[in-house]
This record gives C-alpha cells, structure tokens and sequence, in this order.
C-alpha cells in the first residue's frame, strides 16, 4: 500500500533520514517513535508532500508519489494531521468537517455553504461527527470547543477525506483522559492504515500493532510494544 524506498534527507551537515526503507500494509496501526530529531516528523513531512527528500522514492498504491504537492496526495487517499490543528476556528463543527469533503471537490468552494449544497452531504456529515462524538457540538465554533474536542475533529476532518492512509502527529497530546480513550476508539475503529508519531506509552500500549523505533535516521527496532520497551537498543538511544 504505502512503500517508502531508500529515502534520505539532510539540513546542511545534518543527516536526518538516512536510507529509510520501509513497506506499510493494509489495515495496520503503527507507531513512529523515538528521540527528538530521530526522524519522525521529517518522514511524516515527506510522505505527505510539504518536504521534498534528497534521495529514494515513495510508492502508494504502485504510484510514484515522491514528488506531489500536498493536495495532489490527498486527493490519493493518504491525510495526515498535524500538531498545532490546522482547523478553521472561525467555522462551527459541522462547516469545517463540510469544508475537507472529499466528494467535492470539484465544486466551487462557496458552493459548498449554499443551503441546497450542504443538504446532500448531511447524512455523511452527521455519520461522521456522531462517530467522532461531536454531533451535539455541530453548530459550535472551532475555536468554542474544548481542546480534546478539537482533537477529535482534526480526526473527523480526516475522515472527510475518505482516507486510505493517515498519518496523526501526537493526537492525543495534551489531551485529558476522557478524550484520550474517545480518541483511541476511533482511531481503532477505522480498519484503514494508520502511521502515529506519539509519546504516550499507554496510549501506544493500547493502539498499535506494529512499533519502529527510528535513531539517526532509520529504523533501529520493530515489534510490539512490549518487545520495543525492553529492546537494549531502544534504552540506550533514550538514554
């Protein structure tokens, strides 16, 4: 589904993906982790279009990928989220989940907050927030809504773009216990490929089926949880 090959990436003198290669299936939850410029958000950068690599090629679906735009590869079926939510705080719920449809794209984008407009992607919609439990905040404004809740509804934007591949940047950072386990469920309930860089062990514990652990640019470690944790390697690149 998603086969990143041989991919290198370097700020000057600083190497900070070196050969990475690495073959994601379907249906699988990974988790990225490792120390702070190990790698992790570079690839997530890269995989998803905003950087360009140095070197190596990045394959989804058997199509070359490696040098689209963002919009190019979304409109493939790989999203990703980011750290500082890129929600539009001046829209409610509803609207900013109505704004990432992916069916729509090939409307004018004011069109799509025309009455008659939004009414033949009302069901959608209102799957999509109650799945993410935020039906009862619809009418709210991003801005309005707690920060769990606006973690939740980076999720649900993503969901609006029918995704095959998801790439979340610590979705539950931050996040109070309650939305924690909210979060947790969707993600699980997905059933679609999904990459998470996070620092939650717990939370790692609960939702992943596959861990790498990167240093220096590539993959060091690769397991379960519980195999990773007491990896040598795994300790000592921590240390």
């Amino acid at each position: 589904m998603l086969a990143i090959n041989n991919l290198s990436k370097s700020f000057g003198r600083n190497v900070v993906l070196k050969d990475f290669t690495y073959h994601f299936k379907p249906k699988t939850i990974y988790a990225l982790m490792g120390a702070n410029g190990s790698g992790k958000t570079t690839l997530f950068n890269i995989i998803s279009g905003f950087l360009q690599a140095d070197s190596g090629t990045i394959l989804f679906y058997e199509k070359n990928i490696t040098y689209f735009p963002p919009h190019s590869i979304v409109k493939l079926g790989l999203s990703r989220t980011f750290q500082d939510m890129r929600l539009v705080p001046t829209l409610n719920v509803y609207d900013n989940v109505l704004l990432a449809l992916k069916n729509k794209h090939s409307e004018q984008l004011i069109n799509a907050f025309i009455p008659q407009k939004k009414d033949r992607y009302e069901t959608k919609i209102k799957n999509i927030l109650q799945q993410s439990h935020l039906y009862e905040q619809k009418d709210v404004k991003a801005s309005e809504i707690s920060y769990g809740q606006q973690k939740l509804l980076n999720l649900a934007v993503a969901m609006a773009n029918d995704f095959d591949v998801l790439l979340l940047d610590e979705p539950v950072a931050g996040v109070q216990p309650e939305f924690r386990e909210q979060i947790l469920a969707l993600i699980k309930s997905f059933d679609k490929t999904v990459i998470v860089i996070e620092h939650n062990p717990l939370f790692l514990e609960k939702l992943t089926d596959t861990i790498l652990f990167l240093d220096g640019g590539k993959i060091i470690a690769e397991g379960s949880y519980a195999s990773i944790s007491v990896n040598k390697q795994v300790q000592e690149a921590y240390l």
